[in-house]
């Protein structure tokens, strides 16, 4: 077995975990009708989207896809901070 096909089999693995997780996420999301259970499952949504790019990202030959990851990850904060306001109604 060559380290090619082991890249390949923990990738799938991961790959299969992040699909898994991410449907569990949505699944909670709409069954909840917490607001502020809505709010934090949004972020665990957009970070199992991030993980899951990574993943595909394993195969790719650039390096600007390790650059979009971490814009993404700054704008994960934007979201919850936006997050925040709705779930406080907009009162500061």
């Amino acid at each position: 077995m060559t380290p090619t096909h082991l890249l390949w089999i923990f990738a799938g693995a991961a790959g299969l975990i992040v699909l898994v997780s991410m449907m569990m996420i949505l699944w909670r999301a709409v069954s909840t009708r917490n607001d502020a259970r809505r709010a934090v499952l949004a972020d665990m949504i957009f970070v199992t989207v991030i993980a899951g790019f990574l993943v595909y990202c394993l195969f790719q030959r650039s390096s600007i896809v390790y650059d979009a990851v971490l814009i993404a990850g700054l704008g994960g904060a934007l979201s919850t901070i936006a997050y925040a306001r709705i779930i406080t109604r907009g009162r500061r």
